[in-house]
């Protein structure tokens, strides 16, 4: 019986022991097996944490080009711009331009002209020399005269009566008309005009090739260093028959400076089809003439001294040599004339 005892105490002994051992040997394995897959989940946490700052890294900044580019095509749209000719280390023109960018000229939209604004002066004039306006007259008399010489724009829209004061301003064959600006760069203007009145300008009105009614057409001024050309093309002039003419002229003038003294020529030629009823004349002449028929010259010379930042003083010739047709239209020997005379204008 003892002996029964002895052996179930020593199995149940050897039992426990048993079992303790298994249950640590598995514990331990256990915790093997937990730690390795931690650490793996560590590695691959690490490696998936780089692969996604990659990843993260990557795309901002595809979001940023993409981001970029549509700011830049909605910039462009904005602004729109664009460059005419070579655009890499040129001149260039845009609607809008980078304040850095030195070879970039800002081109206005119709709404921001940059020729917008006015001017208005008021000049007597002395004058003297032939005045064969009118058919048959060929007088040679002096004349003093007050007139206001003035350009008013706004948004294109612009109104204007050049005067003998603003001769090397507006060109030799502008006359009072409105109209619209259309196009301005740095060296070129361009105007849809209609002339409203024929009178001339004060002072050179004795000589100058005039017409009898109206005229609409294009005008283009260029400006460079020291001179101005203008061409104006006038398919409507009109004659009181029903029918128009065409009307066309060049002029240039060029402009140096001694001192505080500025001195000025024109020089201009203009052409008007048998269409065109001269200045004094009733009905337009059906002649068989041919076209360089319908060509007159002019020439002018100037001088102006500023007296004041308000006043300033000038004297001038002018010269104009008729059209072969105005010569065959008229009743005298009149071919060509001159007129000269001083001016004090004040400016606003």
């Amino acid at each position: 019986m003892k002996n029964l005892i002895k052996t179930t105490v020593v199995s149940l002994v050897a039992t426990s022991v048993i079992l303790t051992s298994f249950a640590a040997t598995a514990a331990e394995e256990s915790e093997n097996k937990n730690v390795a897959p931690i650490e793996q989940v560590k590695t691959v946490a690490k490696g998936d944490k780089q692969t996604d700052n990659k990843v993260l890294t990557k795309e901002p900044i595809k979001a940023r080009t993409k981001g970029t580019a549509a700011e830049e095509e909605s910039h462009d749209h904005d602004g729109f711009s664009f460059c005419i000719g070579d655009c890499d280390d040129e001149k260039h023109q845009a609607h809008s331009c980078d304040d850095d960018d030195k070879d970039c000229e800002t081109i206005h939209r119709f709404f921001q002209n940059r020729r917008d604004g006015f001017y208005v002066d008021v000049s007597a004039i002395s004058s003297v020399g032939d005045d064969y306006a009118y058919a048959a007259n060929a007088d040679t008399e002096s004349e003093f005269d007050v007139t206001i010489s003035y350009r008013v724009q706004l948004v294109g829209l612009f109104i204007e009566s050049p005067g003998i004061s603003t001769r090397r301003i507006q060109g030799m064959y502008s006359m009072p008309a409105w109209g619209v600006n259309f196009y301005n760069s740095e060296d070129y203007s361009f105007d849809l005009f209609y002339q409203y009145s024929t009178r001339g300008i004060e002072g050179l009105a004795g000589i100058q090739s005039r017409n009898e009614d109206e005229r609409a057409g294009l005008r283009m001024t260029g400006f460079y260093d020291n001179s101005q050309l203008q061409m104006i093309y006038s398919p409507v002039s009109r004659n009181g028959e029903g029918s128009d003419g065409i009307e066309a002229s060049i002029s240039y003038s060029y402009n140096w400076q001694y001192r505080n003294t500025n001195f000025y020529s024109n020089l201009g030629m203009q052409y008007r089809s048998k269409e065109v009823t001269p200045y004094g004349v009733q009905t337009w002449a059906d002649d068989n003439l041919s076209t360089k028929d319908g060509l007159s010259y002019s020439a002018e010379l100037g001088v102006e001294y500023p007296l004041t930042t308000d006043w300033v003083i000038g004297s001038y010739v002018g010269y104009n040599a008729l059209s072969e047709r105005s010569i065959a239209a008229r009743q005298d020997t009149v071919e060509d004339g001159y007129r000269a005379g001083l001016l004090l204008t004040f400016i606003f």
